[in-house]
This record gives C-alpha cells, structure tokens and sequence, in this order.
C-alpha cells in the first residue's frame, strides 16, 4: 500500500524536519517497512534521509526531525516490489540524465522488472527493484526527452520545465502498468507533481504560518487535515502541478466520465477545472482521544454511534428534526429555496473570513430568524454552547460544529442547528430513496428470476456473508457473497441480463474489487450496480455503480475494520428488513410464509432502536469475561472460531486475531469441525511460548538433576558435558544417546531422563471458541460440539447468550483433565440469532483486542524487535482511509 507526500511551503522553515516528521507519523498505519524524507532548501540542493524501520523510530535515527527547507517529499513503505533494505527504501533521487528529480510512490506499477530492463538498457542508472525507483526513472526519461527539444536557455524556463513535465508524466503514464499515485519534485523548478492512477491521493492548501502558504498532496487525508481544511478532489487519470501558491489539475490520460452534462471526453494533458473546497471532516475526527490509547479500541467504543447514525437515518432521523420537522415543513417553497441558496453559497467557502460573512448572512435571513425564534432552548441554552455538536447528526455535522465559534449569540447558535436539521432531513429523505431504489432493483431481479450477488474482500466479504443470513431470514431471498476471485471463476460466465451486482467496500478504492466490476461492465449485460461504500467520492460510487448508498461510519484509522464492519452488517439488516416488507406489501410473498414474516418484521422494525444500545451494553456486560478469555488466549500459537449459523461473525472474529494477534486463526460453521479439523486436538506439534517455556523448564531441571547425581559419581567435566548434550537432544533426537553416552552415562541418563515426560508438556489443551444464537436447534448442536471436542483434548470458550446447557457443556472438565479450561462470555439476551450477530462480532473485537495488547506487551518484555503485533498497525497488513 505504502503512503506518500508531497509539501511545498512559500518560505524556508527551520522545523521543516518536525513537520514532516509528524506527517510521516501519521502515515505510518499505510506503511512500515521503511521511512524516507527529502528536504530542499533554498537552492536546489536536495537532502535525502531514508532506512528501514517505521516511522515514529525512523525519524529520529534518520536525522529528520533536524531537517531544514520549504519543500518535502516523503514516503512510508509498504514492501511489494524489492527487498526491505535501505536501497529499496523511498523517496528516489536520480540524476541519470544531467539533471535532479526525487519523487516517490504508493501502490504496485505491476510492469516493474520490465520498466527496469527498458530503463537500463536506456542508460539509467538504476539503483532498486522497487517499483518507486521505475516510476522516477520513467518521468525523469521522458522528461529529459521533451527537454532535451528546448534550446539550453528555455531547458531553465519554469514555464518551460513545466510544460515539458506535464508531456512527460502523460508519456511516462502510459508507459506504467498498475494501480499507484505518485509524487515528483524538479529541484530547478520548485514545482511539485502528484498523480492519482488507481491508489488514494489527496490534496490540499493553506496559507500563513511560518512557511507561509503552502500546497500539500498526500495518500492520507488525516495527514492533510493536521494542515489544512480546504481540499481539492482528485479522481482517477488526473495529475495536479502546484507551487505554494496554486494548483492547476490535468488528465494525465484519455478520459470518458459521465457528468451533469452528459458525457464528458477528456484527451491526456488536458487542464481540468476545479476549484477548492472544504473538508467537511476535522484533524479532530481522524486523532486518537483520550482516554483511548489505540485507534481500534476507540473505534469498536464508537460503534454504538456510527450504528446509531445509519440506523437513525433509515428510521427517519434524529430527535432533533423531529422537533424541528414542523417549522421546517411550515417553510414556504421561496423561503426554503432562499435558506438553500444561502446554505450552498455557505458550503462552498473554504476561507474562514468568506465562512463567517456568508454564515452571519444566512442566520441573518428573515425565515431563519422566524424560526429560530421559535426554538426551544433545549440545546442552544447559552450557557452549554460547547455541548451543541453532540446533537448534531447530518453527514455535514463537523462542518456545522467550525460555525459554532463563529456565532454572535444564542440566535447563531440556533442557526446552526436548524441548518444541520435542514441538511439531516434532505440526507433522509435521500437515504430513504436510495433504500427505495435499491428495494426497486431486488425486486426486477426476483420477478425477472435473476440472481444477487455481493462481491468484497476482506472483512467486506465477511459483512456480506451476514447479509446472506439476514436476507435469508428477513426477506426469503437468496444472497450470493462472493470474493472476487470467486466471482471470476465461478460465475463470471454465467452472468445474464437481470440480475444484480451489489459491491461492498469500506474506501471505494479496492482494486480486485473494480477490476471485476469493469468486467461486469464489459459484458454488455443489463446488470444492475449497488455500491455499498464509506466514500461516496471513491472510485466505486463515482464511476462503476448506478446506486450508492453510503455506511457513514465515519474515517477509520486503525488497520483492522471494526465499524466500518458493524456498518455494513447493519446496513445489510436494514436492507434485509427494508426488502421483506416490500416482498409483503408488493403480494411477493406466498401466503404461507407472509403470515409468518409479517409480525415479526414488524418486531424487528419497532427494536431496530435498541442495536445501538445492545452493542453498549455488550462491551460494559463482558468486560471481565473477554479479560479472561485474552489471558487463556493470548500465547496460544493455533484456535478455531466454529459458528452455528453465524459463520460470517466466526470468520471475522477469525481475521480480527490473525490481523492483530498474529496468532493462527480459522474460523468457520462449527460442524466441519468434525471433517478433518479436529485432527489438531490432542498431540500435535503446535509450539507457542507457553509450549516451549514448559519444555525448557523441564529440559533444565532434568539437566540440574543429571549434573548433580554425575559429579557425586564422580564424573568428570566432559562426561558431564555430554549427559548435558544428551538432554538437550532428547525431544527431537532421542537416539543421539545411544551413540553419544557410554554404558554408565546412558544408564545414568535412563534413570534421570522420561523422554515421554518431557514431550507431554507439548501436548496441550487446544482452545476453541464456539459461538451460537439462541435458537433451540442451534444451542443443542452446539452443546454436541463442545462435549465431543473436550474429551479429545480442548479448551473451550462459548460466546452466547446465557443457557444452562450451554453453560454446563462448557464448564463441566471431562474425567481426567484436571488441565481442562473454560470461560464462558455472557451476551445479554436477545433471544435472536440476528441480533447476536452484532453482541458476538463485539464481543471478538474486543477479545482480539485485548490479545494483542497483552502479546504485545509480553514480546516487549521479551526484548524481541519489530515483532508486528499491535492493534492499530500489524506488521504486513495496511488499507486506504477514504471518507470525506
């Protein structure tokens, strides 16, 4: 994945170095295998630090914090192509052709071995095998080729280098191969170029301070909002050239998109309009805050909040438009029509002055302060004005929040929330026809006899597996999850006109995942698009779907999904609801079953409230039962996730472990249990710390022992030595001792040393976690499961709601296993498979959470060096934060 930067400022800075310092640390979730700063100053002299390590260590061994200048390029690496060495490390320097350029990539440019040899062959000097180095190289070719027509006095011209740099990056564009974006500097310049083909770049541009203005592009957008609000949109194909003081967007190749307009063709270096805008998110929205240590626990914290958001909006909205609703709806047609054009005006300010005068004139029109008029004080009271944000539930609600220090008094104040309501009932009322639409296309699907399909990766994929269960249980409807590999080589042929495409991301920006949708594009079929995405701006929702509805689950920092997953399964229950009661009320449903369905939806829409609040209660309820289970758990080299129904929350429980335990995880339907798996139970040669601590403890105390009877018998250093040898080998090479001892060390050896002993405490109780609904059927399989697999060798942890078959199954130590352990996690009672969906998936977070911090913590004491375990960024593994 990696993560780059490219800053410019107006003026030298003598912190320039602890500028990009904190830049870089704020990229360090995108990549950690190496850090790279390049610095210039004044002149064109280029400072270059890099090496391997991450960021928050590398910027001080490199010296970067010390650092001068007004212009930095930076990069964290992720490793794909190249070693993780110093060499392979970025930013690139190259100086092949008579002339200075550095720059540096994120993403793959999947061509890399061939751009080498071309690049070579050509003369350049090349140094890496990193896919960063081959991007350099190919701009600074092209480059030199188009300035190379220019007469020596116009190869200096700014004018000039830049219209040769913008001919090169379209040539060097269709020369790379792959999915990136890329940042490039011309020392003679001063200009900065990023490119934006396939991976996430942003960019954005501030002014005063010590630098003065400044222009800044990067793969994060936290890191840009640490600078500055006011962003400038970047999509596919486009490559933007900026100073401190401007930007002019390009296509950096041959473009069709569709626009309010109709369709618009782009040729490559063609400018592109598009002014700035502001950031609607805040750095604050993208920090870590106290009292939380790491970004995943504070984000599984916020689940309660981001599920309440979307299952609000679909419920028709907050409290606070409800008691808006009647003024609102009292406004006549020209006095909505004129609070909305002062509202747009409004939004499209990005300078603070432009923001308070267009504001002020807004709260100062006659409807608004008719209706403000009529407000209740019940969140505006004057003397709780910090407290007001808190209300506030429109997608636009941080933006509202920058208009509360701005306001003249409590009138302003009462503004603000009116505006937010005005935007949350037009973000309802969009919702609601989105979810309509989407209800639309499910039904030509069915009555055309097509087929769903869900296609995502990751913990995308595991949210559409509980779609499946929700769509199976809530509309009678077949789901078909599928990743996309699975898509290509299982359906990819069989697609006909009719049915659906529903695909699910977290950025909007996975690659395989767009890749298969341009097929489906392809194809020419009449396939309906859905995108079910975070980032309505990402490539997904802009540019492949017909239909996006939006997770609002807000920005996501640490590495591992939490909410973003919880949202997309809540989205997929409301859509699951949504669904059946359109299958009820369109007569779709046979009658039999509508019956059956139609009390019970109507249930589930009457406690849709209470699923916010049921994750609250989860994490206050287990709290000690998960510390419990993370101490079992935490050293255990191997453990098996079996669900009954609820496959989806086993394997994503399985994945959260993997990602930030690094302990070996599978989860899956707990009766294939029985088909293979349970192979592991009983003796099996899976050695973590606690396995090999007890070993060597046995191996010492036999070797003590042996030492200790040798030297009264009189034996001398040698013999010792090889009785001591003989130890050490009798786990693995237990014949050694018959070639090694003589007659009397050997039956010393016999008399002291159990070799079967020794290898019985490797032999451990395997842990498996068993997770089940409170369906009848359900429990009593799973109480089968448990009782077969204890007997052969298991501990055992059961997360579900209280049940005292359950309970005794998995407290009650099979005969003969005083080593049998089990902890059982209490959900709080739903008495509905469906809703233990969202308590377990919860209750896993936050086991998987506390695991890590407790490896973590134990591997530090240990002294062992970049071991990777940590619950915001695990070693090899990174994603793209999207959301704006």
């Amino acid at each position: 994945m990696c993560g780059v930067i490219g800053l410019t400022f107006q003026r030298h800075r003598q912190d320039m170095g602890q500028v990009a310092a904190e830049l870089l640390k704020t990229l360090e979730y995108r990549g950690y295998d190496s850090t790279g700063a390049a610095i210039q100053g004044e002149g064109e002299q280029v400072s270059l630090a890099k090496g391997v390590g991450a960021p928050s260590v590398m910027v001080h061994q490199l010296g970067v914090v010390q650092m001068a200048g007004s212009i930095f390029c930076g990069q964290v690496r992720w490793a794909t192509f190249g070693a993780v060495n110093d060499v392979n490390a970025q930013p690139h320097l190259v100086r092949c052709k008579g002339f200075t350029l550095y720059g540096a990539h994120n993403g793959n440019v999947t061509n890399c071995d061939q751009l080498k040899a071309w690049l070579t062959d050509e003369g350049h000097q090349v140094l890496s095998d990193n896919d960063g180095e081959m991007v350099v190289h190919t701009v600074e070719h092209y480059f030199n080729r188009e300035l190379s027509a220019l007469g020596e006095k116009q190869q200096l011209e700014p004018d000039s280098r830049r219209a040769c740099m913008r001919r090169a990056w379209v040539a060097a564009a269709a020369r790379l191969q792959g999915s990136y974006a890329a940042v490039i500097v011309d020392p003679v310049s001063r200009v900065v170029w990023a490119v934006k083909q396939g991976s996430s770049l942003y960019f954005g541009l501030g002014k005063g301070g010590p630098g003065g203005p400044f222009s800044i592009a990067s793969s994060d957008l936290s890191s840009i909002l640490k600078m500055t609000r006011v962003v400038v949109p970047l999509r596919q194909g486009e490559l933007v050239e900026y100073t401190p003081e401007g930007y002019q967007l390009y296509a950096v190749q041959d473009l069709r998109r569709e626009g309010p307009s109709g369709v618009e063709q782009l040729e490559a270096g063609e400018p592109l309009e598009r002014g700035p805008r502001r950031s609607r998110l805040r750095a604050k929205d993208t920090g870590l805050i106290p009292p939380f240590e790491t970004f995943m626990d504070q984000e599984i914290s916020a689940q309660e909040h981001t599920c309440r958001a979307v299952t609000r909006i679909f419920c028709g909205g907050s409290d606070g438009l409800a008691r808006l609703r009647p003024q609102l709806e009292a406004l006549t047609a020209e006095d909505l029509q004129a609070i909305r054009a002062a509202l747009d005006r409004l939004r499209d300010q990005y300078d603070d002055d432009d923001i308070q005068r267009c504001f002020h004139e807004l709260a100062d029109l006659a409807p608004v302060r008719a209706l403000t008029g009529q407000m209740q004080d019940h969140a505006a009271d004057e003397a709780r004005p910090e407290r007001l944000d808190e209300g506030m539930a429109s997608a636009e609600a941080g933006f509202f929040a920058d208009l509360l220090p701005m306001a003249r008094g409590v009138h302003d104040r009462r503004a603000v929330l009116l505006l937010d309501a005005l935007l949350e009932r037009q973000e309802v009322e969009e919702y609601a026809a989105a979810i309509g639409a989407f209800g639309d296309l499910c039904l030509q699907t069915i009555r055309r006899g097509g087929r769903i399909y869900v296609t995502c990766c990751g913990s995308s994929y595991h949210a559409a597996k509980a779609g499946a269960l929700f769509f199976n249980e809530l509309a009678h409807t077949d789901l078909t999850p599928l990743l996309p590999g699975e898509f290509r080589g299982q359906v990819s042929r069989c697609i006909r006109d009719g049915d659906l495409f529903i695909a699910v991301s977290q950025s909007g920006e996975t690659k395989d995942l767009i890749d298969v949708l341009d097929d489906v594009i392809a194809s020419g079929r009449d396939i309906g698009r859905v995108a079910l995405v975070n980032n309505v701006n990402s490539t997904l929702a802009q540019e492949k779907s017909h239909l996006v509805i939006p997770l609002r689950c807000g920005p996501e920092i640490a590495v591992p999904a939490t909410k973003s997953f919880i949202n997309q399964m809540m989205l997929f229950y409301l859509l699951a609801l949504h669904l059946g009661e359109r299958r009820l009320s369109d007569g779709a449903m046979p009658p039999g079953r509508a019956e059956e369905l139609g009390p019970e939806l109507a249930l589930r829409r009457e406690k849709l409230p209470t699923i916010p609040a049921l994750i609250r209660e989860t994490v206050a309820a287990t709290a000690a039962d998960v510390e419990e289970a993370a101490r079992m758990l935490y050293l255990t080299p191997s453990i098996h996730i079996m669900a009954t129904r609820l496959t989806s929350v086993a394997k994503e429980g399985a994945l959260k472990v993997r990602e930030v335990v690094l302990n070996h995880t599978e989860g899956f339907e707990g009766s294939e249990f029985k088909h293979g798996p349970n192979t592991i139970l009983g003796f099996n040669t899976l050695l973590g710390p606690l396995e090999v601590e007890a070993l060597l403890s046995r191996l010492g105390k036999a070797a003590d022992e042996l030492v200790r009877r040798g030297a009264e018998q009189g034996a001398g250093g040698a013999s010792l030595g090889r009785l001591v040898q003989a130890v050490a080998d009798a786990p693995f090479a237990p014949a050694s001792a018959d070639f090694s001892l003589d007659a009397q060390e050997h039956a010393l050896f016999d008399e002291v040393v159990d070799r079967t002993d020794l290898l019985s405490v490797m032999d451990g109780q395997y842990p498996l976690i068993y997770i089940t609904g409170a369906h009848e059927r359900d429990v009593k399989l799973t109480v089968s499961q448990i009782n077969t697999h204890k007997i052969r060798g298991a501990n055992t942890v059961v997360i579900a709601e209280e049940h005292p078959a359950l309970r005794q199954a998995a407290t009650k130590a099979p005969a003969g296993s005083p080593e049998y352990r089990a902890v059982y996690i209490q959900l709080p009672r739903t008495n509905d498979t469906l809703m233990a969906c969202f308590s377990a998936t919860v209750v896993l977070q936050r086991l998987a959470l506390e695991m890590s911090l407790r490896k973590a913590a134990y591997l530090d004491r240990l002294g062992v060096k970049d071991h990777g375990v940590h619950p915001d960024v695990p070693k090899n593994v990174s994603k793209s934060i999207t959301v704006d």
